[in-house]
């Protein structure tokens, strides 16, 4: 576990290296937020109007990063002297803009990565960016170290399967990317994971308190760091309902007491921040919820317009269908989540050629189909475990969902599609344990081979992601 773990920190921290400041999704924005929180100590509040002129650091890296989201950088001495020449000005501080489209996120990853903005104050800003990336990497390291031990409570029979699962979690390219850059994605999905190791622990061991308290704590982590876990939310409840359910005797007494100490901590945690954010930091609740909650969204979004941004996603357009994604030429499952997860980079704005989209949409294919051999196989065991795995199945329902109505309602706001395969990677112990069964799938002579041969080929699926990444920016 700590070797999986440590391997996915050293793939992150690559990542942060290989990739130029800012070419990271909005992380002038999350950086801002981190950088006001940590001079200041408030949060910022979102702001009325158009959106003020930068001040401090954040004004110099704006205007002198050779940052671009389509275009390469430019790479020059003189620029670069001039642009740490001006860093190292007494300069104001930070704004509470800073923060721009992030200000709406819940604190909690902003609270993590500030505490080495604020002991790093004295480093020059780039140098600190580079310190606060990999903290976030650190992220990834318990992300696949909680896959690790997800995998080993999913499949106690097959040690061999934790690896192969968690390794192959540990390379993926996206991931990489994501957690070596300062976003609160990483966070997000360190939290995901946690949670559903908790719960593969609660269904093998039995729901106590203590794991009960633990799966709210989880729970609300993965709300403060941000709302995407709300995905989650659905299987979690289901999960405690079947675990109290399903014990006898005493143990559904302690199951009982496990479940009122999840709802109990998970409320307490979710209403104090509420509570905090709106009274002692003047935010609104539409700031305290990551922008779920608005007025304005229920008054530009319907049912039916939901309803068809769904099916229009996943299945072919209706006549009668508005057509939502006239920016894909093909299917957008295809176009956002396949290719998405091949790899786009930077701003998402250059991924792989299409043959090698293709070559991987087949490696998914194929080991999706041998996971189905080892499910088929082992019938017997899952009808013993369904209510497990309907949970899992929430979960993922559940997370597909939430990125839908997201997309619809930021659609309906502004135009722009909001779908991106980041936004599942809360479910990348799902996507271990798919490749773990997949190891197994091809029976027991041949199961540690196909093992190596997963790994070997993730390992080096994200080794020509970096180096199509250093293409990009260097060459």
């Amino acid at each position: 576990m700590w070797a999986c773990a440590a391997l996915a920190f050293v793939h992150a921290a690559l990542w942060a290296v290989v990739t130029p400041p800012f070419q990271v999704p909005d992380e002038p924005a999350h950086l801002g937020y981190v950088q006001y929180l940590a001079e200041s100590g408030r949060l910022p509040r979102p702001w009325p109007g158009p959106l003020p002129p930068a001040t401090g650091e954040d004004a110099v890296l704006l205007a002198g990063l050779p940052f671009s989201p389509e275009g390469r950088p430019t790479w020059s001495g003189a620029e670069e002297q001039q642009v740490r020449r001006q860093l190292d000005q007494e300069l104001a501080p930070t704004s509470r803009y800073a923060a721009r489209g992030a200000v709406t996120y819940p604190p909690l990853y902003y609270a993590y990565e500030a505490v080495p903005a604020w002991l790093g104050s004295s480093l020059p800003a780039l140098e600190r960016l580079y310190v606060l990336r990999l903290f976030s990497a650190l992220l990834a390291g318990v992300t696949v170290g909680a896959v690790f031990l997800f995998l080993r409570d999913l499949l106690p029979r097959t040690p061999g399967a934790w690896t192969v699962g968690a390794l192959v979690v540990a390379f993926q390219p996206v991931l990489g990317f994501i957690s070596g850059g300062v976003n609160n994605d990483g966070m997000v999905y360190a939290a995901a994971a946690v949670l559903l190791l908790l719960t593969a622990r609660a269904f093998r061991f039995g729901l106590t308190v203590r794991r009960g308290v633990a799966i709210a704590a989880a729970s609300a982590a993965g709300v403060l760091a941000k709302t995407t876990m709300v995905g989650l939310l659905p299987g979690v409840g289901l999960g405690l309902l079947l675990l109290w359910w399903r014990a006898a005797g005493e143990e559904r007494r302690t199951a009982a007491r496990g479940v009122l100490a999840a709802g109990a901590t998970f409320g307490m945690v979710i209403s104090a921040w509420l509570a905090v954010d709106t009274v002692v930091f003047g935010r609104s609740l539409a700031a305290a919820t990551g922008g779920m909650v608005s007025g304005t969204l229920d008054e530009v979004t319907t049912l039916g317009g939901q309803l068809s941004y769904l099916w229009q996603f996943f299945l072919p357009r209706l006549p009668f269908m508005e057509d939502f994604f006239p920016a894909y030429p093909d299917y957008p499952v295809w176009d956002v989540y396949i290719q998405g997860f091949v790899g786009r980079f930077g701003w998402f704005q250059f991924g792989f050629p299409l043959w090698v989209n293709q070559v991987g949409l087949a490696v998914l294919v194929v080991v999706a189909g041998l996971a189905g051999v080892e499910l088929v196989r082992s019938r017997e065991v899952l009808r013993r475990r369904w209510p497990e795995l309907l949970v899992y199945a929430t979960m993922l329902v559940g997370g597909i969902l939430l990125v839908g109505v997201t997309g619809y309602r930021l659609r309906a706001l502004s135009g722009v599609n909001f779908e991106q395969p980041r936004y599942l990677f809360t479910l990348l112990p799902l996507y271990g344990a798919v490749v773990a069964l997949a190891a197994r799938g091809v029976g027991l002579r041949w199961g540690h081979t196909a093992g190596v041969v997963l790994v070997v080929t993730a390992a080096w699926h994200s080794v020509f992601a970096l180096l199509l990444s250093i293409n990009r920016f260097y060459v």
